[in-house]
């Protein structure tokens, strides 16, 4: 696909992973999660106001960028668009601690819910332009983080 290269691009493609060939949003989500484990993990834990706070920005900022390239393109959900994938997963790890379970579990979770698409995550894609191409994976964010919360409560050793 061709597509001019620009500032809204490079965003909405978390720095161009989005342009990888294959599997664009498991790219995304796998790298999210080491990053994620680089910042978190290596200093014992995240502040979960700034968790929250970096989810917030990121969903704003893929809103803005995602709805510009998707009038650009004159495709309504890009698959270049990969900064929705970034912010579900970091919503996935909220509030959890940070250990190779929840992240290797948190992964795969959260991609089997972005793509599954259970009641109300499909609805959500019905939203106009980057409201709704991050919608849905930020419910799928939620499912993923409820589902390991359950986990986390249910067996301690994760």
């Amino acid at each position: 696909m061709k597509h001019r290269f620009s500032f809204s691009t490079a965003i909405a493609s978390a720095l161009y992973i989005g342009f990888i060939p294959g599997m664009p949003g498991t790219y995304a989500s796998v790298v999210t999660t080491l990053a994620f484990w680089l910042v978190c993990g290596l200093s014992n834990g995240c502040i979960p106001s700034v968790h929250l706070s970096s989810v917030c920005l990121i969903t704003v900022v893929g809103v803005l960028t995602a709805s510009k390239v998707s009038r650009d393109t004159g495709i309504e959900d890009p698959s270049l668009i990969v900064i929705d994938e970034v912010a579900g997963q970091l919503l996935t790890f909220l509030f959890l601690p940070v250990t190779a379970v929840n992240l290797i579990l948190g992964t795969v979770a959260f991609r089997l819910f972005d793509i599954w698409k259970p009641f109300p995550v499909r609805n959500m894609e019905s939203l106009k332009g980057g409201t709704g191409i991050m919608a849905d994976d930020l419910m799928a964010g939620i499912y993923a983080n409820l589902l390991l919360q359950i986990l986390n409560l249910s067996f301690t050793s994760l």
